[in-house]
Formats: C-alpha cells, sequence, structure tokens
C-alpha cells in the first residue's frame, strides 16, 4: 500500500474480517499473505484514482499521492479507509456489506464532491501551479437553480 498502511483500514473494521475479505486462493509459488498484499494495493490504487479525479482540479494530486514521500493527510486518509472498506467487504460474496459501512461510504464520496467543489477545504495540501509556481486556481462556480418542491 502505498498512502494507507494496514493499521488505518484496521481503525475502521476489524482486522479479521479485512483478511477474510482480501484473501483468496493463492497461484503458483504465492501465499495467502501475497494475495492480500495484491488486493489491498489493488483496490488501494484504485481508490486513489476515484479520489484523485474528484480534488485533482484542486490539489496537487501528484504530490499529496507521490509513492516514494506521500503527504498524508488525516481527512483524506479518512476518506480513503471508508472506501477503501466498502469495496474490501465487498468482495466477500458470503458476507453482505453492512449498512453502516455503505452509509460511511456515501459519505465519503459527498465530502469528496464538497472538496471538489471547494465548499470544504482541506489545509495542508499543496495546490497545483503552472510551470512558473504560480498557483493555478479554479473560478469555475457550480450552481443548481432545480425546484424539486415546486415552491416559488
Amino acid at each position: 500500500m502505498t498512502y494507507l498502511e494496514k493499521e488505518d483500514l484496521i481503525i475502521g473494521s476489524f482486522e479479521r474480517f479485512i483478511d477474510e475479505s482480501s484473501g483468496d486462493t493463492p497461484g503458483e509459488g504465492e501465499t495467502i499473505e501475497d494475495v492480500r498484499e495484491r488486493i489491498l494495493d489493488k483496490v488501494e490504487e484504485k481508490n486513489i484514482a476515484l479520489v484523485a479525479n474528484y480534488i485533482g482540479t484542486r490539489y496537487d494530486v501528484d504530490l499529496i499521492f507521490d509513492e516514494d514521500d506521500p503527504i498524508r493527510n488525516e481527512l483524506l486518509i479518512n476518506i480513503l479507509v471508508k472506501l477503501c472498506l466498502y469495496d474490501i467487504i465487498r468482495r466477500n460474496a458470503a458476507r453482505k456489506v453492512p449498512t453502516d459501512t455503505k452509509e460511511e461510504y456515501d459519505k465519503a464520496i459527498e465530502l469528496l464532491e464538497k472538496i471538489a467543489t471547494g465548499k470544504v477545504p482541506v489545509t495542508g495540501l499543496p495546490v497545483p501551479t503552472d510551470d512558473n509556481g504560480d498557483p493555478i486556481q479554479s473560478n469555475t462556480l457550480w450552481g443548481n437553480n432545480s425546484n424539486k418542491d415546486y415552491y416559488i
């Protein structure tokens, strides 16, 4: 794992659930631990890509998720843990995803949307810069003037 540590996942769920859901039949010359590590790496990689797509216009995700020296932020760790645990637990066909895990996943996505639109700023993360080193700020405003309840 590049950004998260297994301890981060264990704080969000029982280690036994993580191990059972990330395990699989080992291939030739592979141990069960190798399989678990490979699966956890892939789940983390997929969810880092998701987070990067959400926050990439506001923050320099190449620096944040750098494999050699990532910038660990507790808010991003919390979001990634929720996303990864949902995917890990969902792998186990013998176990249904608990409702609270699904709700936490939905809240994490909602928080990512707020970060992406600038409603929730994240302190301590680098902003993207241009070739001169000047910060690139997105001036895009999002709006919605739908009226679902038909009130005037």
